[in-house]
């Protein structure tokens, strides 16, 4: 007995599987959380950082009033001594002619 092969009908191929959707990314809230937080970190710095450039401004404002202030004293008082120093010179010199004249008297009562 021969055995009789019965073809089946033409086999349709299997419709494609549908790709599996991507899941919706994992969105991480503990790093949006610290993200936030940083940022808000930040603005608080940067704020803290213009009051105190802001301060720092006003301190050397009033640094520049006070060496202004400064220069103007140390002027006047080198005008002061500068009218010391005239008056000390003439001083010295009369003193230097009144000892010419006492050793010229003294000279001559010998």
């Amino acid at each position: 007995m021969e055995a009789t092969i019965i073809k089946f009908p033409g086999a349709t191929p299997a419709p494609k599987a549908a790709a599996p959707k991507a899941a919706p990314p994992v969105v991480d809230t503990a790093g949006q959380e610290r993200l936030a937080k940083a940022l808000a970190d930040l603005r608080m710095a940067l704020e803290e950082q213009k009051r105190v450039l802001g301060e720092w401004r006003y301190a050397m404002a009033e640094l520049s009033i006070g060496v202004t202030g400064l220069g103007y004293s140390l002027e006047g008082y080198q005008s002061s001594l500068e009218g010391v120093q005239t008056k000390v010179s003439a001083l010295r010199t009369e003193s230097q002619r009144l000892e010419a004249w006492a050793d010229a008297a003294i000279a001559a009562a010998e």
